[in-house]
């Protein structure tokens, strides 16, 4: 098995911004777990979560300062840590030019993803601007430049674009932006899906770049990670521990595609450098439920066939302090196993609307397949309950295993309810306990995020999958019914 030089960890600071003491936490933990980088996330369609002083502009609410990044990137680097800053510089780019003063720079596409003007010279003023200003804070010999997820629509983008293919145009950017970052004495990265899906664009770009091969599904292979270093690229694997399709925590089929993207990193040649542990989107999650996979992770990048069971007992033993730590261990791995894609939630929420048409009605086989994860939860809340008295520590952290519980115990009542098969609940009363598993909800953002910042309440992402957005939907499509 060969070593790995990059361990990573990434954060989306951008979607959500959290408090600045869980970054550092971050900073002084992720070793621990086997990582030795954290990717910072620091901008997306959402956000940005750094206040620049050549484009302060851009920072939006919460956003961490320069000497918090500094004093964050020296916490980390006592703690065997370096940290790597992603800036995106192509798609997922409307923290730019959703601004007003900068709304030219959009490019005209339909659909949720998006691009910025690639040919512009203000984009190239906006980008240079904030790549040089990464370059002197973080001394990592890492940038990450995005790239992922680009839609130029049909946009023609001008005269400079004619006689040019959209792949043209996207690799002759990636050089652009490749150029500022050699300039700077930095080691470009970038995301690889436009690659696999145009290898036209991989014989165009410099070879000195690093490739970041996202691949999310649990039955992951060699294909694209094979495809880019047979371009000839240097190349990082990265699977995720929350992604799409999850809500409250990580389910266990992310956690096979973190150990399955192992093996491959592990078994393929030297220009493999290593792994990231991708973490989209926090606001889906309770607080602190995903650290228990950032541990999984962090174990199968080091070994990749390792026993998840023993990881799993050092972490609850080291975390909340129980001894012994099997029977709290396998109620989370279980707990894991049983949770469902977050599409079946909000079915039964009655929240996954388009702008077409309001939800179909729930179906009887929805009900039923909820009414199953539920009666297989009963017993796994009953060990949390039982050991809830032996917590030493992370006792809040603890009680959303129980909060999840309680979760999905409600909704099974509520597809009852809306079925009209179960009469010890109505709607009113399903209502109730809705507001009050919010209020847990809202009192467990709090912890670790700001109570102002209105991605709590909102969508932050075109899949509408927030935890307390769809409890608010619900809860608002409930007193209309009444």
């Amino acid at each position: 098995m060969k070593p790995l030089q990059i361990k990573g960890l990434m954060l989306d600071m951008a979607r959500v911004t959290e408090r600045y003491q869980h970054y550092m936490d971050m900073a002084e933990s992720a070793s621990a777990w086997g990582y030795n980088t954290i990717f910072a996330h620091l901008t997306d369609d959402d956000g940005c979560a750094m206040v620049f002083e050549n484009r302060p502009d851009l920072a939006t609410p919460h956003a961490l300062t320069r000497q918090q990044i500094k004093d964050w990137i020296q916490t980390a680097k006592r703690n065997g840590l370096n940290i790597i800053p992603e800036i995106e510089c192509f798609g997922h780019t409307k923290y730019i030019h959703s601004l007003p003063k900068y709304k030219h720079l959009a490019v005209k596409c339909v659909g949720h993803h998006n691009a910025i003007h690639p040919m512009h010279p203000d984009t190239h003023a906006i980008v240079g601007d904030m790549l040089r200003e990464i370059a002197v804070i973080f001394d990592s010999p890492y940038i990450h430049a995005g790239f992922d997820e680009v839609n130029l629509g049909q946009s023609k983008l001008g005269a400079a674009a004619v006689g040019k293919e959209h792949w043209e145009v996207f690799a002759d950017y990636v050089n652009h932006v490749h150029h500022i970052i050699d300039s700077l004495g930095k080691k470009m990265m970038i995301w690889g899906d436009h690659l696999v899906s145009e290898p036209r664009i991989g014989k165009r770009i410099s070879k000195d770049i690093i490739i970041c091969d996202w691949q999310y599904h649990p039955d992951v292979n060699t294909k694209t990670t094979q495809l880019l270093l047979d371009m000839g690229f240097t190349v990082l694997c990265c699977p995720s521990s929350s992604r799409s399709g999850d809500m409250i925590l990580p389910r266990s089929n992310t956690q096979g595609n973190l150990q399955r993207f192992s093996r491959i990193a592990h078994s393929l040649g030297d220009n493999v450098v290593g792994l990231v542990n991708t973490v989209w989107c926090p606001g889906r999650m309770l607080c602190d439920t995903e650290r228990f996979a950032y541990a999984l992770g962090g174990a199968w990048f080091n070994d990749p066939e390792a026993d998840p069971e023993p990881v799993m007992c050092e972490y609850v033993n080291k975390r909340f302090g129980i001894d012994p730590p099997d029977m709290l261990a396998d109620a989370i791995l279980r707990l894991s196993i049983l949770m469902p894609h977050n599409s079946l939630p909000r079915r039964i929420m009655q929240t996954e609307t388009s702008e077409k048409a309001p939800p179909s009605p729930v179906t009887d086989a929805e009900v039923m397949q909820m009414r199953e994860i539920a009666l297989a939860i009963k017993p796994i809340r009953n060990v949390l309950e039982s050991l809830r008295s032996q917590v030493q520590r992370n006792e809040a952290e603890y009680n959303n295993f129980i909060l999840t519980c309680d979760l999905i115990d409600w909704w099974d009542k509520l597809a009852h309810v809306r079925l009209g098969r179960d009469t010890g609940n109505t709607l009113a009363c399903i209502k109730e306990h809705g507001h009050l598993l919010l209020k847990r909800c809202k009192d467990d953002w709090q912890r670790r995020r700001f109570p102002d910042d209105p991605k709590r309440d909102a969508d932050t992402y075109a899949e509408q999958d927030g935890l307390i957005t769809n409890l608010l939907r619900s809860l608002k499509n409930m007193e209309v019914a009444q």
